[in-house]
């Protein structure tokens, strides 16, 4: 959701959305900074800042994350960082119910103009101290390189499919298995805009090493999503909650606690 749509909304007047208009023009210079729980502030000086934050940050589905993961993680995994607002989420989450966080974050992001954001919010906010952030693709191959198209006006806006308003940018694609290894994986977060059908297909042996998936599923034909629901359940992930954003879903899978245990070095 945009800023300029929530201002939109019936009662919203065109003061408000011209003070909504002239904020994103501003926000570079007069930026707004949210104090979040624990001292930790987070600067909203974009447009693209702004809409992030709203998409994550004001949307309760996300802060279930709470409840959830019912132990300190060790391994946090967000592909399609963004603006690394999910991953920050997340450890204020952590910190809040385990008294600490000491969670490892990959966080991996393919458009290189949101690179340098996620490394300035990181390092601002004082979260996810423990943290690697990565450049590249993840799905339909492991190996070379692909086309990202990044929406001209809006950085956050990005897809491997071909987007009128869109500008090509060379990617290379990273191997998602070599990047995490052998270890299991805490929590992994999924928003790569209809690249997850073939990130499922490649990566069963990272899958079935997840305990807790936050998974964007965006609209498909009726067979691709029911073989990748099918395929996340042969991995030991159950469906346990589900909400409906329009193009998406937001679906959070998990592995039982007998399951979990048993996989767990």
């Amino acid at each position: 959701m945009s800023l300029q749509s929530a201002t939109q909304r019936p009662g919203s007047g065109p003061v408000d959305r011209w003070r909504a208009f002239l904020y994103r023009r501003f926000a570079r210079w007069v930026t707004c900074q949210v104090s979040l729980a624990g001292n930790h502030c987070l600067a909203l000086d974009s447009k693209y800042q702004l809409n992030s934050f709203q998409d994550v940050f004001c949307d309760p589905f996300y802060w279930q994350v709470y409840t959830w993961v019912s132990s300190q993680p060790k391994l946090v995994v967000d592909l399609g960082a963004h603006c690394g607002h999910f991953s920050m989420l997340a450890d204020v989450c952590f910190r809040a119910r385990f008294g600490m966080s000491d969670s490892e974050y990959l966080l991996i992001e393919p458009n290189p103009k949101l690179l340098p954001v996620i490394a300035r919010n990181l390092v601002r906010s004082g979260l996810c101290s423990r943290n690697r952030v990565l450049h590249g693709l993840v799905g339909a191959a492991r190996g070379g390189s692909g086309t990202l198209w990044v929406h001209s006006k809006n950085f956050l806006s990005a897809s491997v499919d071909q987007m009128a308003a869109g500008r090509a940018v060379e990617v290379p694609y990273l191997d998602l298995e070599a990047a995490v290894g052998d270890r299991p994986i805490d929590l992994l977060k999924v928003d790569i805009e209809g690249a997850e059908f073939a990130l499922v297909d490649n990566y069963a042996a990272v899958f079935d090493r997840v305990a807790t998936l936050i998974i964007e599923i965006h609209a498909a034909p009726e067979l691709v999503e029911a073989k990748m629901r099918h395929d996340l359940r042969a991995c030991g992930l159950t469906p346990i909650a589900e909400q409906d954003h329009g193009s998406y879903r937001l679906v959070v899978f998990q592995r039982t606690a007998a399951l979990r245990a048993h996989r767990r070095p």
